[in-house]
């Protein structure tokens, strides 16, 4: 059952390829709670992407798994999507938003307590994100308008 959470605070937001047969790509959003202990994860909802994802946790599952990840498909999972929201604030791609301060909501749809610590996080959670700052959210819907870069 959907829970709503809101906070205020850093959020990383930057576009994903989310589907490799369509090459379809999606906004996503990653921040913390709990001082770090909690990785929340988003998807931005952009009108007209007819390819959003609709559940976060199968969008890691699509993507694989590295080795240490251990236990249930659902832990690795979720550790797909803390290492990916992480990683998109460790080692920004091009384009990445970084905004230090901002008012957040989530509509969740997962939580999932982590049977160990990875990327500094015990639990995972995930669902659809909504920013109150109007223009933030203008900003990180023209990232889905970037093309992609060319190999």
């Amino acid at each position: 059952m959907a829970r709503n959470l809101s906070s205020t605070g850093r959020v990383t937001i930057f576009s994903t390829l989310h589907d490799w047969e369509t090459g379809s790509r999606c906004i996503l959003t990653y921040t913390t709670m709990d001082t770090g202990l909690t990785a929340v994860l988003g998807v931005l909802p952009v009108e007209g992407n007819q390819f959003e994802p609709g559940d976060l946790l199968s969008l890691g599952g699509r993507h694989g798994f590295v080795g240490e990840w251990k236990g249930s498909h659902e832990q690795r999972c979720a550790c797909w999507l803390a290492c990916t929201g992480y990683g998109s604030r460790t080692v920004m791609k091009p384009g990445t938003i970084d905004a230090p301060d901002a008012d957040w909501s989530l509509d969740m749809a997962h939580a999932v307590d982590l049977d160990s610590t990875y990327y500094g996080h015990r639990r995972v959670v995930a669902g659809r994100m909504t920013l109150d700052d109007p223009t933030l959210t203008e900003r990180a819907h023209a990232l889905l308008k970037r093309p992609l870069a060319a190999a």
